[in-house]
This record gives structure tokens, C-alpha cells and sequence, in this order.
């Protein structure tokens, strides 16, 4: 028998028996619409944390410390030195030291960072939300924090922007051997302000703590030419003694914590897939047992154990396909409604609007396969057993 003329004869006989065949299809699309719903909220929740952590330029950058070596210094000779490994694109020292801040009547303590202007989007300071970065070549401007703002009680940050601020910056003593400390004053110009609802920050050209005696940096910021040139980099560097830090690491711990939430999602609808499986498998049995005459009349025209092979195996995948591809249609636009109405009840109390659910294509993908897959194991038995019939007995079964 041909492939079309089998297809049509097993749909024809599952719409022949709409009731079973309903609850058959309906078991499995309860079974794969649970696991594309529940997986779905692993992959959601997943990418939901790793762009509120890090973004695609993020993590083709390192950062180098010295660690608990005390001969490691990240100075310019180290700098140099970094420059010159294979695939680096930027490197960019910074310098963390303490000092305060002064501004009209007010004054508060305030970390302060050293960075280069001219790779703001490695030091994260490009995204401003009020003013501008700091320029190329200038010495003499600030970014403060919205933090900074509050304690020296400023309250309109557009009442800052392009006013003096006084600042005391605690430098390492260049004649001392014991680390000690001086204070250097410096009068700045306030050009942005960063997002930060944690921490007093206030960041300065690197060039503007060069006259105070600054010649070793606390930390390089490396950024490398694609990100599958990271690890490559980073064993190059490690193999110095320095200590090497990425935001892929993160991102890699985010991705083993939610393979296994996923496993343990899909683990619950696999359970009533695994039920839907034994309600197709035990309707393809009945049928066999309803159909023997059938199938001793089909051999006695001359149907061959193939064709009978074929025709109970086809039904089977009628139904898994059937009800795969309903279950994942199901699964998927249950997750998509759940997403509007969150969206819906961000936007009604003020929220940001977030999707929790993502399903990838290539998960569909396989979702289909195992449909097919389960399609095939359900109906392998009853095709195999319907096709060794005999004719005889099988025309005598009542």
C-alpha cells in the first residue's frame, strides 16, 4: 500500500472512534503542553536574570587584580604587558580611593574611582541618566552617583550638573614606607550622573590623580576581541599570577542553576506525558483487539505484514503528532498569556513590564522529536503484534 492511502486509512479509523481518540489526543497535549509551559519558565526566568546581570559587551571583558600576591603590581609596565596578548582589544587601569565630597554647605564621605574617559564602556560608565561621560583628554570633571546626590543633599540632580564640587582625595604618600596617607584637594566639574541606589561614587579621569604620585592601579580592565577568545585570554593572564574575574562566570553558574530547575520542571510534565503515553498505548492495544477480523481480511486481499506494520505504527504518530504539536501550541500560548497578564499588572501598579516565559525554537524543535519518538514506542508493539497475525485466526476471532 502506498504512504497516502495508510495515512488516510489510520486517520479514518481514529475519527471513527472520536471519543477515544480525544481523550487519547487530549492526555497528550496535557502531557507536552506541562512540559513546554514549566520549561518555558526555566528559559524565561533564566534570561530574564542574565540581562538584568550582564549584556553581550559585558562579558568580553576581565578584570585583573594582583589577588593576595604581594610582588604583582598592575602598574604600566603590567599594562603594557597585557596589551600585548593576542586578541586583546582595550585595557583599561582604574584606581579605587577614599576622600569626600563638598558641595555648597554639605559634605559627606565618597569612594573614588580613577578611570580612563576614553573606555567609559568597559568601566560601565558610558549609560549616564542625567548630563553626559566624562571627555577624552579632560582632568578636571566628576560623575557622581545618585547616592552621592542624596547625602549631599541635592535633590534635583539637574541643579548640580556644571556646578564646582570640592573634593579631598586620600592618595598613597610616595615618601612613605608604611603606606600612609595624604589628602590632595581638587575643584571639579559635575558633567552626570549614574544610577546607584547603594553606593557614594564619584568618578574622575585617571589623569586628574596622576600629579599626586598615582603610578600602581588597583585593577586592569581587559577587553577582549570576541567573547570566545575570553577563556583563551584569561589563561594567558592567569599564568602570570594574576587573578582574573569575569562576568561569564556568573553567567555560567546562572545557567547550571536553572538546568537543573529545568530538568526538575520538565521532570513534572514528564510524569503526565508518561501517563498520556500509557492511554495511547493502551488504545492502540484495544483497537488491535477490536480490529483482528480486519486485519485477517486486509491479509486475505493481500495486504502485506508491512502494510499492517506501517498502518498501526502511522496511527500511533497520528496521534502523538496530533497531539505534540496542540500540546506545544497549548504550552506556549499559556506561557504568552501569563506574559501579558503580569505585563498587564506591572503596568496597572507602576512595575516594569517583564516576560517570564520564553520558549526557543530549538526546544520546539525537540519537543516534536519526542513526540515522534514516543509515537514510535507506543505504537511499535501493537504494529509488530497486529503484523504477525494470521490470517486464518485472526478472520476466526470473535
Amino acid at each position: 500500500m502506498k504512504t497516502g492511502f495508510i495515512v488516510f486509512l489510520a486517520s479514518s479509523n481514529l475519527r471513527n472512534r472520536k471519543l477515544r481518540s480525544f481523550l487519547t489526543i487530549g492526555g497528550m497535549i496535557i502531557g507536552i503542553g506541562s512540559i513546554v509551559f514549566l520549561v518555558s519558565l526555566g528559559f524565561g526566568l533564566q534570561r530574564l536574570i542574565k540581562d538584568r546581570v550582564t549584556n553581550i559587551e559585558a562579558l568580553t571583558i576581565l578584570e585583573v587584580t594582583t589577588g593576595e600576591s604581594l610582588l604583582l603590581k598592575v602598574n604600566e609596565q603590567a599594562l603594557d604587558h597585557f596589551t600585548g596578548i593576542p586578541n586583546v582589544a582595550d585595557v583599561s587601569p582604574s584606581i579605587n580611593l577614599s576622600g569626600q565630597a563638598l558641595y555648597e554647605n554639605a559634605g559627606t564621605d565618597i569612594a573614588v574611582f580613577g578611570i580612563n574617559p576614553e573606555f567609559a564602556a568597559i568601566e560601565g560608565t558610558r549609560l549616564v541618566s542625567a548630563g553626559r561621560a566624562l571627555n577624552e583628554g579632560t582632568e578636571d570633571e566628576v560623575l557622581l552617583t545618585t547616592t552621592a546626590l542624596e547625602l549631599l543633599g541635592v535633590e534635583n540632580r539637574q541643579d548640580i550638573l556644571g556646578d564646582s564640587l570640592r573634593m579631598k582625595v586620600f592618595v598613597p604618600d610616595p615618601e612613605s614606607e608604611t603606606g600612609e596617607q595624604i589628602s590632595e584637594d581638587v575643584t571639579v566639574e559635575v558633567v552626570g550622573i549614574l544610577e546607584d541606589d547603594e553606593l557614594s561614587i564619584a568618578y574622575v579621569p585617571i589623569a586628574l590623580l596622576e600629579p599626586f604620585g598615582v603610578t600602581e592601579f588597583d585593577t586592569a580592565k581587559i577587553k577582549v576581541t570576541e567573547r570566545s577568545k575570553l577563556e583563551e585570554v584569561r589563561v594567558a593572564i592567569e599564568s602570570q599570577g594574576y587573578r582574573v574575574d569575569s562576568l561569564a562566570d556568573t553567567v555560567g553558574q546562572i545557567d547550571q542553576i536553572f538546568i537543573v530547575f529545568q530538568v526538575v520542571m520538565g521532570g513534572f510534565g514528564l510524569i503526565a506525558m508518561f501517563v498520556a503515553s500509557l492511554g495511547a498505548f493502551n488504545t492502540l492495544t484495544v483497537s488491535l483487539l477490536e480490529r483482528t477480523r480486519e486485519v485477517g481480511i486486509m491479509k486475505a486481499l493481500g495486504s502485506t505484514r508491512k502494510d499492517i506494520y506501517r498502518l498501526f505504527l502511522t496511527e500511533s504518530w497520528v496521534i502523538s503528532l496530533t497531539g505534540g504539536f496542540l500540546g506545544i501550541f497549548v504550552g506556549w500560548s499559556a506561557g504568552a498569556l501569563s506574559n501579558l497578564g503580569l505585563n498587564y499588572l506591572a503596568n496597572r501598579f507602576g512595575g516594569e513590564p517583564v516576560d517570564v516565559f520564553y520558549t526557543p525554537w530549538l526546544f520546539i524543535l525537540l519537543m516534536v522529536t519526542v513526540s515522534l519518538g514516543m509515537g514510535f514506542l507506543t505504537g511499535v508493539y501493537p504494529a509488530n503484534r497486529a503484523s504477525k497475525l494470521n490470517p486464518l485466526d485472526a478472520l476466526r476471532y470473535e
